[in-house]
């Protein structure tokens, strides 16, 4: 009698699992397909994505490469304005150094003479 009652006890437990486990089949089964369904949309539009992707990294390359271009001719376009300004103006800079120091060359002698 004992096992008997053991078994139904058994039973009755078995009973209730599988009815607390149905359901959560069931949403499991929903969330499987919901998730296989997004991975075949995902997997529909990946190519177009990755086109996209490696669209916008070859402009921004080529983009990158034509502003390096434009800095690098800015660089040397700088040097040589740097080159043909300097020389005339340090020469200019020492004409007026020396004439601004005969100016006062000529001043003192004069201011000393007095």
């Amino acid at each position: 009698m004992l096992w008997e009652i053991a078994l139904v006890i058994f039973l009755l437990f078995l009973t209730v699992l599988v009815i607390y486990l149905i359901p959560m089949v069931i949403n499991f089964n929903r969330a499987v397909k919901k998730f296989s369904k997004t991975v075949d949309s995902l997997n529909d539009e990946l190519p177009d994505i990755l086109y996209d992707i490696s669209e916008i990294t070859y402009r921004t390359s080529k983009a990158t490469e034509h502003l390096d271009e434009a800095v690098q001719d800015l660089a040397q376009m700088e040097r040589a304005i740097s080159r043909e300004i300097k020389k005339p103006l340090l020469e200019t800079a020492a004409s007026v150094g020396g004439f601004l120091q005969a100016v006062q060359s000529f001043v003192s002698y004069f201011v000393k003479k007095r």
